[in-house]
């Protein structure tokens, strides 16, 4: 099953969230889910993080949950705010997410 989660940044977590960006990193590479898609949310600059989105394979809300709540952001106060809900591909949407997707956590291109 699908699962969406977003997450909002603190105010004024900006160097928090580049301190904790390798470790963040690293856990999502090694994830105990399977990562399907993930990046920044932000600002309308275009450029200034405001919180993540990530979109995970997992069998459980439990396991999506566990997985949000212990990522470095998440622990070390990055994100204030992390919402995860299930989450069900339209077949009419112009992307469309396939068996192809690969279930080691890396993208197209083995890296993840």
């Amino acid at each position: 099953m699908l699962w969406v989660i977003h997450c909002l940044d603190a105010p004024g977590t900006a160097g928090l969230r580049a301190d904790q960006r390798p470790a963040h990193s690293a856990r999502l590479r090694a994830a105990p889910v399977v990562p399907v898609l993930y990046g920044p949310l932000v600002a309308e600059d275009g450029s200034t993080p405001v919180g993540s989105l990530i979109l995970v394979e997992a069998e459980t809300r439990e396991q999506a949950e566990e997985f949000a709540f212990n990522d470095p952001f998440a622990v070390s106060g990055v994100w204030e705010r992390i919402e995860v809900q299930a989450f069900a591909p339209s077949l009419n949407s112009p992307v469309r997410l396939t068996d192809a997707v690969p279930r080691t956590g890396a993208g197209p291109d083995g890296r993840p």
